[in-house]
């Protein structure tokens, strides 16, 4: 008999399931102390057990009582020291918690559940005999993730299949139900052969709640302000009614999307289990390395990427990681190490999985592509290294040499990346031969509300996400045919001396024109004028679209099942006037028209050959705003996070600081005619704000007007123009402009900020500790000043201790001097007197200074470059001023140099 009252049973699971939240990582934590046993771990997963037990009898659930009551037994063997927590005994208490957890999940069902074989194990293990390691569970608690996917596909809807994939989507089908994955599921009982829908429930804190009811008072105000205002026909206070009800709403939805937030260590947790049973079924050891468990991401993302995170850390494990022998005779540790990490960047989540296994081979990717007839040699030759690893998301194709319960069958990494783009997400990989394999996913972190660009095309609006624009482009009447040509027969867009593929919306959504001439005619003189530079991975393109709107913050909605397969839409919104507007698949447009990475890259390859181009000419781009009317200003564009676009009377002056009241935040804004010399800045009624980030702070410097995004030279005039804020000068457009330092300028604003920041650097500057609380030193050899003074800028910024070198010569003669210490060397490659990659080899010959890690500063690297500077010694490239990979590369070689010289005696 079981307790009928269904509020009850439905409190019952949910406290169950958060007894259970984390008692996988608990075992595993018990496992790996052995014989010095934390008692007080072992106590929290014995009360855990022992509650549901108690609530378990009572309401009638005798099968969970059951099983609840053996594990028990064993965890009070545990904490009274009586049994020593050893594998084949983990391995029974870990499927044990995995049946206890489905039994909860489908409770009604769970007396019908036979458990007597796990409850015989438990018992022998409590009565000191023996026990074999019954086969590892790696498969089974993979193969429960598949319900998680289900209900994933059935949230976002269903997929549409074009004719031509059908047959592919059935051996898909055919190929992933094999009998060997039926038998090691019925292995072990399950309480039900439904898929669980996804949790419903999230757990609030109160605060936040607190924060809502707050809000919701201050809304409620608002609107009864509106309304008296309205009434009284006072148009005068109804701007400040407005603007009030835009604040209050912007940090309602603010406070809101963080009730579904989540830390994304509830779907990491779970990998430490995988990798130890599949290691084990392998034959292989492996360690995981788990950071950013308390990164925050929606609710939704966190529940659709469970299982592709779930196949790329198994993939790691069966194709990245070598054997404890292969290890060894490499001269690699036998145990290899499996690193899962996520981070915030740019606004967005980036989860990294890496190895240090085997890495990917392009060239046999290539051989294995064309011995499977995808590609021609002739153009497996013309692929590029990056685009033939890119090969691994091809559907149907493996690099396995047999089929196994593992892998084998090519069916899994075309679906991982489908899924992360479903997501709004990207998926990149960079891999070395013998070094290693990283897997970069890159993801939104909420797809409730999307900042997005609106577009008119043929008279309809559509949304394109913020996450997808690279940059947009006006193109003069007088420039159209400069700068759009046609390379076999397609049209592309020259920018900044690259070539990039161009769509026109229209062609690609399959928009017809109307019949009427005098439409057509009106069309065909029609000049293209706007283009958008959208992204999706590696690939870069041009979009034309007929007119441009503002960016709006959009509430997705799904599309309907008339529109749900084309490959172009991810979605509808409804606007403020009520009109519906579609949302762009930037990936799904490139995937429709078959634009390729490479496309625009050999054409430019080409056409540099033919007109004398040098592609080594060092340049950079910048954005040029005036200020003033008289003056030009150019801030690097990659030190840039966003453009916004603002009314003058969003600006509030609090306390002598100008504030923007942004994203239910305050944003402090810079006027250059308060940091530098400068004529005071244009009144204007829109404004632009360009936001950069100094100390782990967000600025915005206002630009009353943008001019341009430009490729100019790097060679700035540093004499002319001589203060601080102030990097040199250059003319462009016959203009004099000056190039701003942006981190000079955030010190002039807010200095309290880097004293912040140098306080904290002292006593833990990257993560690393030192002597004496010193900052780390990082030797920076750059002939270029503007170049010089970012990168210090950016590093400065940090913490860091930067010693100048103007040449790679002046470089090496401070290194040997030994009156530095040297924690790591970032150097230019083109310098005078002493090149980079001559300094790098100088640095790796030498005994005493070999451990120093070298990463490259450049502005071109082509793969023939990379692997120069690989045998020169060099670690690492890294693309000039690109400040958060710099940042990313300098905490991630500092610690392994601290950790070299501590071993060398150094």
């Amino acid at each position: 008999m079981t307790f009928e009252d269904p509020e009850l049973v439905k409190e019952f699971v949910i406290e169950a399931n958060e007894h259970l939240a984390d008692i996988e990582t608990q075992l595993l934590d018990i496992e790996a102390a052995g014989a010095n046993i934390d008692v007080e771990l072992v106590n929290t997963v014995f009360r855990a057990v022992h509650s549901i037990k108690g609530a378990a009898g009572f309401m009638g659930f005798s099968t969970v009582q059951t099983l609840s009551h053996s594990l028990e037994n064993v965890l009070n063997m545990l904490r009274e020291a009586s049994l020593v927590a050893t594998s084949p005994i983990m391995d029974v208490m870990l499927r044990a918690a995995d049946l206890l957890r489905n039994l909860i999940n489908d409770i009604n069902n769970s007396n019908h559940v036979d458990v007597s074989e796990l409850v015989r194990s438990l018992e022998a293990i409590a009565a000191g005999q023996t026990v074999e390691r019954p086969g590892v569970s790696a498969e089974e608690d993979c193969d429960t993730e598949s319900s998680t996917a289900t209900s994933n596909d059935e949230a976002f809807g269903a997929v549409d299949l074009s004719s031509q994939r059908a047959e592919e989507a059935v051996a898909q089908i055919q190929t992933t139900v094999e009998p060997d994955s039926v038998v090691a599921a019925a292995k072990e009982p399950v309480a039900s052969s439904h898929p669980q829908p996804a949790e419903t429930s999230i757990r609030v804190s109160v605060d936040v709640l607190d924060n809502l009811m707050n809000l919701a008072g201050e809304l409620v105000l608002g609107r009864n302000q509106l309304v008296q205002t309205v009434a009284s026909e006072e148009k005068v206070g109804l701007d400040a009614v407005s603007m009030r009800l835009d604040q209050i709403t912007s940090e309602l939805q603010e406070a809101i999307m963080k009730t579904r937030m989540q830390p994304i260590g509830i779907v990491f947790n779970k990998f430490t289990r995988i990798v130890r049973d599949l290691s084990a079924k392998l034959g292989k050891q492996c360690e995981l390395q788990i950071e950013g468990k308390d990164v925050e991401v929606d609710k939704t993302i966190i529940e659709a990427m469970g299982d592709p995170l779930t196949h790329l850390v198994r993939n790691s494990v069966d194709h990245g990681v070598e054997t404890p022998d292969e290890r060894t005779a490499k001269g690699k540790p036998a145990a290899g190490t499996l690193r899962l990490q996520a981070y915030h960047k740019s606004g967005k989540v980036r989860i990294e999985i890496s190895d240090d296994g085997k890495g990917i081979d392009p060239a046999a990717l290539r051989a294995k592509a064309v011995s499977k007839g995808l590609f021609t040699a002739e153009r497996a030759d013309e692929m590029s290294d990056r685009e033939a690893v890119r090969l691994i998301f091809h559907p149907g194709f493996s690099m396995a040499k047999e089929v196994t319960d593992v892998s084998g069958r090519g069916v899994g990494m075309d679906v991982v990346r489908s899924n992360i783009e479903r997501l709004g997400g990207i998926v990149e990989v960079e891999t070395q031969v013998d070094v290693g394999t990283t897997i970069i996913v890159t993801l939104p972190l909420t797809l409730a509300i999307v900042p997005s660009l609106l577009v008119e095309c043929s008279g309809d609006r559509f949304a394109i996400p913020q996450v997808n624009i690279a940059e947009l482009v006006r193109i003069r009447d007088h420039e159209l045919a400069s700068r759009i040509g046609r390379v076999h027969n397609k049209e592309v867009l020259r920018l900044r001396g690259s070539l990039l593929p161009l769509v026109r919306l229209r062609d690609a959504l399959g928009v017809t024109q109307l019949d009427d001439q005098r439409v057509q005619h009106a069309e065909s003189r029609k000049q293209v004028r706007n283009i958008i530079v959208v992204e999706s991975g590696p690939l870069r393109y041009g979009l034309i679209v007929d007119d441009l709107f503002d960016s709006e913050e959009i509430v997705v909605k799904p599309l309907g099942r008339h529109i749900r397969s084309c490959p172009c839409l991810s979605g509808a919104t409804i606007l403020g006037d009520g009109r519906v507007a579609l949302i762009l698949d930037v990936a799904g447009i490139a995937t429709k028209l078959e634009l390729r990475e490479s496309q625009s890259q050999n054409q430019l390859d080409s056409e540099n050959a033919v007109e004398g181009v040098s592609s080594a000419s060092e340049t950079q781009p910048v954005l040029l705003f005036t200020s003033h009317p008289q003056e030009q200003f150019a801030v690097p564009m990659t030190m840039v996070s966003r453009i916004e676009r603002i009314r003058r009377d969003q600006i509030d002056c609090v306390g002598g600081q100008e504030l923007l009241q942004y994203r239910g935040t305050s944003l402090p804004l810079i006027s250059l005619e308060t940091v530098i010399t400068a004529r005071p800045r244009e009144e204007r009624d829109r404004l632009f704000v360009v936001v950069f980030e100094a100390v782990g702070h967000e600025l915005g410097l206002i630009a009353p007007e943008l001019v341009d995004i430009r490729q100019v030279s790097a060679e700035f005039d540093a004499m002319t123009f001589g203060e601080a804020g102030v990097c040199g000068s250059q003319v462009i457009d016959d203009r004099t402009t000056r190039a701003l330092d942006l981190m000079a300028l955030a010190h002039l604003a807010r200095p309290e900020w880097f004293v912040k920041q140098q306080a904290s650097a002292k006593i833990e500057p990257t993560r690393v500790s030192r002597p004496e609380s010193k900052p780390l030193s990082i030797l920076l050899a750059e002939d270029s000043t503007f170049f010089r003074r970012q990168v210090r800028g950016i590093l400065e910024s940090e913490g860091y201790r930067v010693i100048e070198c103007e040449d790679g010569q002046v470089a090496w003669h401070t290194l040997k001097s030994g009156h530095e210490d040297i924690d790591l060397l970032l150097t230019d490659i083109e310098m005078p007197n002493m090149n980079g990659l001559q300094l790098s080899r100088h640095v790796k010959d030498d005994d005493n200074l070999q451990h120093i890690p070298v990463i490259a500063l450049t502005s071109l690297a082509g793969q023939e470059d990379v692997e120069r500077g690989r045998a020169a010694g060099v670690n690492e490239y890294q693309v000039k001023l690109d400040r958060d990979n710099l940042l990313e590369a300098v905490r991630r070689y500092a610690p392994i140099n601290k950790l070299q010289a501590a071993g060398s005696g150094k």
